[in-house]
């Protein structure tokens, strides 16, 4: 999520934010320029680092608490689809038109979108709320999220200074209160969204990130692993989504939770035919990995990621949107 999304979100009142929050940080830059590289959160891209999908011992995310809302492993998605949707603004007429398609959606907030909040319980698509980062107080996030909740999802892109900001051990010191809510409320709980960042950072390295996240929280609760991926849309071997399932084996690897990609596109599209062959070589993989549990595509409409919206006028599907909600599911969506 970029700056300007997380001021519409302060003066919504769905953060609590400082002056510092609503003024300055780095601008959109630059998309990376080598393939396989990662960008910015929500398509910020900036330039980040790449890694290699070599495998590795598991690391210490590979066990999670006993306790807790959810289920610690396994890729069993109950009885609806994977797909879902990073965006904040929907209409009624906007669900409407990817309900067929997708089975959940987020707003990097802990209450839904205004526009359908007396909707999305009666289409079948399930809210998540997200603890964004140190500006939520935890209990009254718990408070006011949907009694329907059945996630939570925790900060931010922690490692980034324009989101949520927290060093790994600062994230775990306020983790226990975040998986307080939790246990409370019966909720299944996603680890902190990471990326790779490459400019203003905590950390430029989502792994090594997680790793120390872990290892100051020792005991906490991480029933999935949240990550972004922004990548380059070439891919390699006629597979445009090549660099997006390396980076997501690399987190198979070194963690035994289930995987939850929240925000994925790639960044340098020149057109919409680009992103729409990285789109349906990214699903067709998606769908096909029982270790990805949930994934959401950024977004419904975004100005900061060249060609990736799904909508278009409101309640009209773009080819995109259409490719999205019709590329075949694994399970149904409902």
């Amino acid at each position: 999520m970029t700056l300007n999304r997380l001021a519409t979100l302060c003066l919504l009142g769905l953060l609590a934010c400082s002056g510092d929050d609503l003024s300055g940080g780095a601008g959109d830059g630059e998309g990376a320029s080598s393939g396989g590289s990662s960008t910015a959160s929500g398509g910020s891209t900036q330039p980040g680092g790449g890694t290699s999908s070599s495998g590795g011992s598991s690391g210490p995310g590979g066990t999670t608490s006993s306790s807790g809302g959810g289920s610690s492993g396994g890729s069993a998605t109950g009885e609806t689809c994977k797909r879902g949707v990073a965006y904040g603004y929907h209409s009624e007429a906007d669900l409407r038109a990817l309900q067929p398609g997708i089975s959940w959606w987020y707003n990097w907030a802990y209450v839904p979108d205004q526009g359908v909040r007396e909707l999305y319980t009666q289409l079948g698509v399930e809210y998540v709320p997200m603890i964004w980062g140190a500006g939520n107080d935890p209990a009254q996030a718990g408070a006011a999220m949907p009694a329907t909740s059945k996630t939570l999802l925790g900060f931010n892109e922690p490692n980034f200074h324009e989101q949520a900001n927290l060093s790994a051990q600062d994230a775990a010191a306020r983790w226990p209160s975040v998986q307080a809510v939790a246990r409370a409320k019966g909720l299944k709980l996603v680890s902190p969204a990471v990326n790779f960042c490459g400019g203003g950072c905590q950390d430029t390295d989502p792994f090594s990130y997680l790793d120390d996240f872990f290892a100051a929280c020792t005991d906490c609760q991480a029933d999935a692993i949240a990550v972004h991926v922004y990548v380059g849309c070439a891919g390699e071997g006629g597979n445009h989504a090549k660099w997006l399932v390396d980076h997501l084996k690399t987190y198979e690897t070194r963690f035994s939770q289930p995987i939850w990609l929240t925000e994925f596109a790639c960044h340098d599209a020149k057109n919409e035919a680009e992103q729409l062959a990285f789109l349906t070589d990214a699903v067709t993989y998606l769908e096909s990995d029982a270790r990805v549990e949930k994934y959401a595509w950024f977004a419904g409409r975004a100005d900061n990621v060249g060609h990736v919206n799904l909508l278009g006028a409101d309640g009209q599907l773009t080819q995109l949107g259409q490719a999205y909600v019709n590329l075949p599911h694994t399970t149904p969506c409902r």
